[in-house]
């Protein structure tokens, strides 16, 4: 009895080991699957062309602004915490449920009462009178919470309604791990996101023209209110934007749309790059910071990520014009020409399309042609419109044109009444009339005959 208890006492220590093992192996297999989040991924073909930077940030993405089109992401469905990145979907809401931007908007207790973070400075007051398109500016430069308090009431009447409908939106916009806590991105445990639904929201909002007018703005001032005599000038926190405060970080290139920090979600920037007929939008998550030798300053790495992804992609991409006016597209043969027997036919308008700098334009572009039955009968005119072109890259439509003659043909005068007396004789009609005639015709030589013969006989006898 007590070999049989041991050897029990032994199975148990030995199960409990390899639970122990196994249950440690699970954690640190999710963990390991949390940690890569799908790791980097590049959405174009790189062969022979620059690889995309390394990057410091948690969480990105480098989107079409144009086409929404996404060309890189890292991590892209981990879930973070938004911190100021969520004042991009409380202006969405704002903008989408307020006609009249200079409508006024009053600061409440429960906004006085909860101001923690960026807020305007001097601090609002209650009873303060504020336009709503001055607290979006205040809340988009400055990233100003307690104007994105008042926003919220101002729209749906107390926060809480005002946080459901960020929610709604969210859904809307195809967000599938994103909750809303608050409309300023100050931390809670309760809101996540992951930086594939930031960019959802992201690109929605770049698309409205308000919103991007007003975070690309380097300074705004908010005059004075009935509470406050000396306004209120406010710096736009996007580093990118502001040439004199934030010098070592200027991009020119850049434009919009929000920049914030806690310490919970880290650095976070969403902005947008245009450089030569291209736009690019780039949100970044998760970043961190890096002290700069013999000082107390750090330099903020998700601006010099953001800045090494534009200028890569812009690297690798740009507009090449595949076809152009001058391009002779295809010759064709006119019929009842006087001068020539054929026309050249030329594009109306150049066709440019964005393509990698490895792109083979000989092997990879693919042209359609229709050319219209009728126009291929002179008289016709120089620039006179006879077809149409479509260019196709990689099975995809990327653009078209008109296909126009690039010389006169006159007519032929007498190469056209021999057509027409072509066309007459093979109509049906005609040959109708042939066969009738020819029919009334015998009818009438054997009836003359007959006339005839009778006569011949009358006369015999």
């Amino acid at each position: 009895m007590a070999l049989i208890n041991y050897n029990k006492k032994i199975r148990y220590k030995v199960l409990s080991v390899v639970l122990s093992v196994l249950i440690i192996l699970s954690l640190v297999f999710n963990i390991a699957v949390s940690a890569e989040d799908g790791g980097v991924k590049i959405h174009i073909d790189t062969n022979g062309l620059e690889s995309p930077p390394d990057i410091t940030s948690a969480a990105a993405i480098l989107m079409n602004a144009e086409t929404g089109d996404i060309l890189y992401e890292k991590n892209s469905q981990r879930v973070i915490f938004p911190a100021s990145t969520v004042k991009i979907m409380t202006a969405v809401v704002v903008m989408e449920n307020v006609e009249d931007l200079k409508s006024e908007a009053i600061i409440s207790k429960y906004v006085v009462d909860h101001i923690s973070g960026n807020s305007m400075d001097p601090k609002v007051v209650e009873g303060e009178v504020f336009t709503v398109e001055d607290l979006l500016h205040a809340m988009l430069l400055w990233g100003a919470n307690d104007a994105a308090y008042a926003l919220a009431e101002y729209v749906s009447g107390s926060v809480s309604d005002f946080v459901a409908e960020m929610n709604k939106k969210a859904v809307e916009l195809g967000c599938t791990d994103t909750v809303f806590a608050n409309p300023t991105g100050m931390h809670s445990a309760d809101m996540h996101t992951t930086v594939s639904d930031m960019a959802k929201i992201a690109f929605h909002a770049s698309k409205i023209q308000k919103i991007m007018d007003i975070s690309s703005l380097p300074k705004y001032t908010i005059e004075q209110t009935n509470k406050d005599r000396d306004g209120r000038t406010m710096i736009n926190r996007n580093h990118f934007i502001v040439k004199g405060t934030y010098l070592q970080y200027y991009y020119e290139y850049a434009s919009g749309i929000n920049y914030g920090y806690t310490p919970e979600a880290g650095y976070c920037l969403t902005t947008v790059a245009q450089q030569t007929g291209l736009s690019y939008l780039c949100i970044l998550m998760g970043a961190t910071s890096t002290p700069i030798p013999d000082s107390d300053s750090v330099r903020i790495n998700c601006f010099s990520d953001a800045k090494s992804l534009f200028e890569w992609v812009f690297s690798i991409y740009s507009y090449k014009t595949v076809i152009s006016t001058k391009s002779k597209i295809e010759s064709v043969e006119i019929k009842l020409s006087a001068n020539r027997d054929n026309v050249t036919l030329v594009p109306d308008v150049d066709i440019p399309v964005l393509l990698p700098q490895n792109a083979d334009i000989d092997k990879e572009i693919t042209t359609n042609c229709e050319i219209f039955e009728d126009a291929l009968i002179a008289p016709v005119e120089k620039g006179q419109h006879m077809g149409n072109l479509t260019v196709i890259y990689k099975d995809e439509v990327v653009g078209t044109a008109k296909l126009l003659s690039n010389a006169d043909v006159e007519r032929s005068l007498i190469l056209y009444i021999l057509e027409e007396i072509k066309e007459v004789v093979s109509g049906n009609w005609f040959k109708a009339s042939v066969v009738i005639f020819f029919v009334i015709f015998a009818f009438y030589i054997a009836i003359s005959l007959t006339r005839k013969n009778k006569k011949e006989y009358r006369r015999r006898f």
